[in-house]
């Protein structure tokens, strides 16, 4: 990555599971507004202005309201890669910032499906139509399976699943932006109904809507700024087709290959070559533990067999690795912000202002991005220095 770009200002709304009181266009604005400020900047210093929201089906609307913060005539695209469309839309930024187009770029993702009667509709239609339909695949049942295959290959336990879950739900109680914070334990958990065998009622995400948005900009105007430089950062996409993705050389269903290779990339532009040892924090978006558990190896923070075992000193608070301060995508998951809202709790970990939740000695932290049925994948690595 060429050019030294930093984030510096961050900005969220409350998340909660329908905003009935504000409408589209003032979430956005309240979220950047609060990123400018925190980045010391005005809407004159902004070069472009990237809105990350899912289709209307999704989302709840049809477009972006930008009239309360965007002049006339400011550059304007949007982005949509599913639950990953918040950190796509933070790779584009970096591009146009990196190639010199602009100084400063603002991301505003939206998430309102609370608004929208088909949301569910739209969520259990991600997969193969042709190939997928005689299975009935569903968001769910597919989570169920990638949770059976890491239960028999890898050794992980129903109780791990919902020791997770609590794990994600005691941090959450530090978050100031959740509405309403969820607590149980892991004996919760597990009397919750089940869904799909081995998901239960309690592990799966909630709706959730509200804003998040971050100031990107080039190092002369992150100089003498507490911000959170991007150390490195990549994106890629998978098959469609969740069968394609079973049985083949590049890796199986739930050894996320484009994760992996996002890392690898990621990790290759920051200098990081022993993840375990050289990454303070991780923000995984993760909805569900098993999903948490996955992205584990892919990140390089375990070898093949050793996921269960560092679960076990996330669950007992003996692992080094902060993982999912915030609680995490499974307490609260804005779908189209849901991947930026990773990477500004990572940007507030090494600057050290996460305030009731910010954990000591936080230098390299890192955020992933999850989009479709995990078709796209990011990658973003951010530091306290600057690289």
């Amino acid at each position: 990555m060429s050019g030294r770009v930093a984030i510096a200002g961050v900005g969220q709304t409350v998340y909660k599971r329908r905003h009935e009181d504000v409408n589209s266009g003032e979430l956005v604005r309240r979220a950047a507004m609060q990123a400018l400020d925190d980045a010391g900047l005005g809407m004159d210093a902004i070069g472009l202005v990237i809105g990350g929201v899912a289709p209307d089906a999704l989302a709840g609307l049809n477009h972006m309201d930008l009239g309360a913060i965007a002049r006339p005539g400011i550059p304007y695209f949007r982005v949509n890669t599913g639950g990953a469309t918040g950190s796509s839309a933070v790779l584009a930024a970096i591009s146009w910032i990196a190639s010199g187009r602009c100084d400063a770029v603002l991301v505003v993702a939206l998430e309102r499906m609370g608004h929208a009667s088909t949301s569910q509709k739209v969520f259990n239609s991600i997969f193969d139509p042709i190939y997928e339909k005689d299975i009935s695949v569903t968001t769910i049942s597919m989570v169920a399976m990638r949770a059976t295959m890491l239960m028999q290959d890898q050794g992980y336990n129903q109780r791990h699943w919902a020791e997770l879950t609590a794990k994600n739900a005691r941090a959450a109680q530090h978050n100031d932006t959740i509405d309403r914070k969820r607590v149980f334990t892991a004996d919760e958990v597990l009397a919750s109904p089940i869904l799909a065998w081995p998901i239960r009622q309690l592990e799966a995400c909630p709706m959730s809507e509200g804003a998040c948005a971050v100031v990107l900009t080039a190092e002369h105007l992150a100089r003498d700024r507490n911000v959170a430089w991007i150390h490195g950062a990549a994106g890629l996409s998978d098959t469609y087709a969740m069968g394609d993705r079973i049985h083949r050389a590049e890796g199986s269903l739930v050894e996320l290959h484009t994760l992996v290779e996002s890392a690898r990339k990621a990790y290759a532009q920051a200098g990081v070559t022993r993840p375990s040892e050289q990454v303070d924090c991780v923000e995984i978006h993760a909805p569900f533990s098993s999903a948490e558990a996955m992205a584990y190896t892919a990140l390089g923070l375990v070898g093949d067999d050793s996921g269960p075992q560092f679960a076990d000193r996330l669950i007992d608070g003996s692992e080094r690795i902060v993982v999912n301060p915030s609680g995490g995508p499974q307490m609260v998951n804005p779908v189209s912000a849901a991947a930026l809202v990773r990477i500004v709790e990572c940007a507030l970990q090494v600057r050290g202002t996460a305030g009731a939740r910010q954990h000591d000695g936080i230098r390299r932290a890192v955020a992933t991005g999850q989009g479709g049925a995990t078709q796209f994948s990011t990658c973003v690595v951010l530091g306290a220095d600057r690289p």
